[in-house]
């Protein structure tokens, strides 16, 4: 949808993998582990020549959950512990650890090879995108039934749910109140 504002960088490739389904409306992009590789290759997350398993993508549509989770929070949600607990065991399965590029920046990478190290990219894009000041910005649709990771671009930052979702919302209560009246 137009209205579905993007981010760019560490915190676009964040909120492309949680988005990844669409809860309200469908698809589930992440069908099997051939779907799940091609996002990764498309993603740069892993080679073409890598091999991903069913096991794999249960992983990652668990750890797509915990960063959703942990997204909600910017738009006042809890972050419960089953969340922390995923991004923890994503962190230390891909063995993520602090390196410094040729321009002297640090960096988290993981040692692990395929779906597993394309996990721990995943968690290290939140954790990049979570040092940055737009972090904030990147808020769940406050709609129970959709939670579409979007990115707020509101000057005041205190968007809380998306227009086509508001509209929706708010046709449901015109029509609400209408048949009460009648």
């Amino acid at each position: 949808m137009a209205d579905r504002d993007t981010a760019e960088g560490a915190l676009g490739l964040v909120q492309a993998f949680v988005n990844t389904v669409d809860l309200q409306d469908g698809p589930e992009e992440l069908t099997d582990s051939n779907t799940l590789k091609a996002w990764l290759v498309a993603h740069d997350l892993i080679d073409a020549g890598a091999e991903v398993h069913e096991s794999d993508l249960k992983h990652a549509r668990a750890l797509r959950e915990a960063i959703r989770g942990v997204i909600g929070a910017n738009t006042g949600g809890a972050v419960y512990p089953v969340d922390v607990a995923t991004l923890n065991e994503a962190a230390s399965a891909s063995r993520l650890r602090a390196r410094f590029g040729q321009d002297g920046r640090a960096r988290l990478e993981p040692d692990a090879d395929g779906a597993v190290g394309a996990m721990g990219r995943l968690v290290a894009a939140v954790f990049a995108s979570m040092a940055e000041p737009d972090w904030t910005r990147l808020k769940l649709c406050g709609s129970l039934t959709c939670r579409w990771a979007f990115y707020d671009r509101s000057r005041n930052h205190s968007s809380r749910t998306m227009a086509s979702c508001g509209n929706r919302e708010k046709a449901r209560r015109f029509r609400q109140h209408a048949r009460h009246r009648a």
